[in-house]
C-alpha cells in the first residue's frame, strides 16, 4: 500500500461516516433510475452498479435501480436537467459539466488549486465544506451532490507533435470542454479551445476537425484515443471531479430509512472510487504507453509559467459570496495539510 493509498484510507476511516448501518428497515416498494453519458466500464459506470448492488441488497429487492450508462438518457447537461425534472434520480457527471446549472460547483474546477491529490481528499473529506457545497449547488441547479469522484490530471493529447512548452500549444486545435472555466484557462494559454460535445470528441479526432483533447489516463484508455492521438503531455492545472448527484427534490421527499440507505450506497461507493482511483489512473498510463503514445512531463519551471496565467483567470469566478466562502475554506483546508 503506497503512502496516497494509506493517506486515503486514513481520511475514509476518520471522516466518511456511513449513515444507516445495523437496522432491519422495511422499505416502500419504488425504482430509483440512474444515468451517466459514460461507458460501462468507465468509474461512472463501477459507482453506479456499486450503488445499484447496495440499495438492492440492503432493501431486500424493495428497491429496484435501473442504471442508463452510454448516453442512453443523454448527455451530462441533460442529465442535470432531468434530475431537476425528477426524470433522473441520481446521475454521474464531470464536475465542469454541472457548472452551467450550477456556477458555485467552479470552486473545484480553479485551475491548479490542487497541487496532489491528497489535497482534493483532504477538502472534500471536511464535513463543512462538503455540506456547504452541496447547498449551494442544490440551491441553484436543483440536483444535490452527495458524493464525489476523484480521478487523474486533466492532461493534453494531441496527434501532431510533443507539447514541452506553451509555446508549443500555440496553433493546435484542441477540444475543450464547454465550460467556461476550462475555456478561460487556455485562452489565457494564448490559443482559441474548440468547445463540443463529449460524444463527438472521437470522430472529431479521427477526421481532424481537432488536434487534440484534455483528460485524464483512464478516460483516454476508456475512449481508446491512442488509436487517433500520439501525444500525450500531463499538466496539472485541473485535477477530474466528478460529482455523483441526486435529485434533491426527489430527494428530500424520501422517507429517512431510504434517505439514509440512499446516502449510505452513495458514500461507500464514493469511498470505493477513492480508494482506487490511483491504481486506476497508473494502469490507465501504463495501457497509454503501450499503445504508443509518447507522454511528455512538463519540466516544474515551465509548468510555473502554465500556472501563472492560468491562475489568472481566478478573479474572473470568485466573483460571489459563495465562492469566496468556498475558495476560502478550501485554501485554508489545504494550508493545514501537513507540509511534504
Amino acid at each position: 500500500m503506497n503512502k496516497l493509498s494509506v493517506f486515503v484510507a486514513a481520511l475514509l476511516a476518520g471522516t466518511m461516516l456511513i449513515p444507516g448501518e445495523g437496522s432491519a428497515q422495511t422499505y416502500k416498494t419504488q425504482t430509483i433510475m440512474a444515468a451517466s453519458a459514460n461507458t460501462p466500464g468507465s468509474n461512472h459506470g463501477v459507482l453506479l452498479n456499486r450503488f445499484k448492488d447496495i440499495v438492492e441488497k440492503e432493501s431486500n429487492g424493495a428497491i429496484t435501480v435501473k442504471v442508463y450508462l452510454g448516453g442512453t438518457m443523454g448527455d451530462e447537461a441533460a442529465n442535470v436537467k432531468q434530475l431537476r425534472n425528477e426524470e433522473l434520480h441520481i446521475a454521474t457527471l464531470f464536475t465542469g459539466n454541472l457548472t452551467p446549472n450550477a456556477p458555485t460547483a467552479n470552486v473545484l474546477c480553479l485551475p491548479y488549486l490542487f497541487t496532489n491529490m491528497e489535497q482534493a481528499y483532504a477538502v472534500l473529506s471536511d464535513q463543512d465544506f462538503r455540506k456547504e457545497l452541496a447547498d449551494d449547488v442544490a440551491k441553484e441547479s436543483g440536483a444535490r451532490p452527495l458524493g464525489w469522484m476523484i480521478g487523474g490530471w486533466r492532461s493534453i493529447t494531441n496527434s501532431k507533435k510533443p507539447i514541452t512548452k506553451l509555446e508549443d500549444l500555440q496553433g493546435l486545435k484542441i477540444r475543450v470542454s464547454p465550460t467556461a472555466m476550462q475555456l478561460a484557462a487556455f485562452r489565457a494559454w494564448g490559443i482559441e479551445p474548440h468547445p463540443m460535445a463529449w460524444s463527438e470528441v472521437f470522430n472529431a479526432l479521427q477526421q481532424g476537425v481537432v488536434d487534440g483533447q484534455e483528460n485524464m489516463y483512464v478516460t483516454n484508455r476508456d475512449n481508446k484515443f491512442w488509436e487517433v492521438q500520439k501525444y500525450m503531455t500531463e499538466i496539472h492545472y485541473m485535477l477530474w471531479i466528478g460529482s455523483v448527484l441526486v435529485s434533491d427534490s426527489w430527494y428530500q421527499k424520501l422517507d429517512a430509512d431510504t434517505k439514509a440507505l440512499v446516502e449510505k450506497a452513495v458514500i461507500t461507493a464514493q469511498n470505493e472510487e477513492w480508494a482506487n482511483a490511483e491504481k486506476e489512473e497508473s494502469d490507465s498510463k501504463k495501457l497509454t504507453l503501450e499503445h504508443g503514445m509518447e507522454v511528455t512531463i512538463l519540466d516544474p519551471q515551465e509548468e510555473e509559467r502554465w500556472k501563472e496565467k492560468a491562475r489568472g483567470v481566478w478573479p474572473e469566478f470568485v466573483n460571489t459570496p459563495e465562492m469566496k466562502s468556498l475558495s476560502e475554506k478550501a485554501l485554508a483546508i489545504i494550508a493545514a495539510m501537513p507540509k511534504k
